[in-house]
């Protein structure tokens, strides 16, 4: 079923991808458009929304997207789309087919018992990996599965992410497993938690960031091959509506070449809006925090990073909404694509959105 409801036309506005004058800019990012649908938009009886993770395939020209329904609304699911993009912008997007994703025993998730985040497609091994933040216990998990949803295997996470009793351990609420990227060369499998697991350090705050871990599987055995830190910001700047929520967290990553991941950290604060910023943070000389129970206890070098784009309230004329996806799009007139997506919550007030974005190299 195809929509096309709300978009922004091509070339609104663009910007260098460049933290500091002395930094190389790799890219810039000139708008191509938007689409936006509207939250209560049913296909089939069921609702779509929720799109924490968005994934291309370039063979097949489909979209890969995962919905966080915990299963309350409709069995947890995975979507795949085609969106309309071509030089004059971005004109639709068609959601080919839904498929419900499947436990160990081959059945539905039980009601909360799930909470989809991530999604990434190996189109090498026609497979998909993906993510959830907790089950009703609130533990993380991360899967493999075939491209209908059925359960392949789970990989074994490390006793340092699992809650404990007196959650003085583990993943937070809501704050685990946003992010997986396959590495280029197809070996390992990266995820990366949106704020600090509870034995590293505070959440973010107006005045300190949150160390989140960045963990890396081995594909072929399931084992964890390396660990490191990832220091998320501070939150960009108070709330100013009752009841003063606002928060600021890793929400995606993509891989950018062997030794870097393009990092999204996803900022909001009631009353005044989202805004997102793009780093580049790099694995060359990070510390490697694999088996440590909690990086208190130890010296750790986080990875270095380098702020290359943001995207606040009206850049690019946008209103920007929950980004939690973002995925290499199809190159359009020799150039490459960044797609990136919001989840809506499920909330009226908010819609779900894919921007697309063309990528030029920059020239200082």
């Amino acid at each position: 079923m195809k929509f096309v409801l709300s978009t922004i036309a091509a070339g609104l506005a663009s910007s260098v991808i460049s933290a500091h004058a002395q930094d190389p800019a790799p890219f810039k990012a000139t708008l191509l458009g938007q689409v936006v649908l509207p939250t209560g938009l049913k296909i089939a009886g069921t609702e779509f929304g929720g799109i924490s993770g968005l994934d291309f395939d370039a063979a097949s020209g489909l979209f890969y997207a995962i919905s966080d329904d915990r299963s309350e609304r409709a069995p947890a699911r995975l979507y795949t789309l085609k969106l309309a993009i071509d030089g004059k912008g971005v004109h639709g997007v068609d959601i080919v087919s839904s498929a419900e994703l499947r436990n160990a025993e081959g059945a539905a998730f039980a009601k909360k018992d799930i909470d989809p985040e991530s999604i990434r497609f190996d189109s090498a091994a026609n497979r998909i990996f993906w993510s959830s933040e907790g089950d009703a216990a609130g533990r993380p998990a991360i899967y493999e599965a075939k491209p209908d949803g059925s359960h392949v295997r789970s990989f074994a996470i490390p006793e340092a992410y699992l809650p404990n009793a007196d959650k003085t351990r583990g993943v937070r609420g809501n704050l685990s497993f946003e992010s997986l990227d396959i590495s280029p060369d197809g070996k390992t499998l990266w995820a990366g938690t949106e704020n600090a697991l509870a034995q590293d350090g505070d959440k973010a705050t107006l005045e300190a960031g949150s160390p989140s871990r960045v963990i890396g599987f081995d594909i072929a055995s399931g084992t964890v091959a390396a660990e490191h830190v990832y220091d998320n910001g501070p939150i960009f700047t108070k709330a100013t509506q009752d009841p003063y929520y606002n928060d600021n967290g890793l929400s995606e990553f993509l891989l950018f070449g062997p030794d870097e991941l393009l990092t999204i950290e996803r900022a909001f604060a009631l009353g005044i809006g989202s805004e997102i910023n793009f780093y580049l943070a790099s694995f060359s000389g990070a510390t490697d925090v694999k088996d440590v129970a909690s990086i208190k206890d130890v010296t750790a070098k986080p990875m270095s990073k380098r702020k290359v784009l943001k995207i606040g309230e009206g850049d690019f004329g946008l209103d920007i909404d929950n980004i939690e996806s973002v995925t290499w799009g199809p190159e359009i007139d020799g150039r490459r694509t960044l797609v990136i997506a919001s989840d809506n919550n499920f909330n009226p007030e908010q819609f779900t959105q894919f921007v697309v974005l063309k990528l030029d190299a920059a020239t200082n």
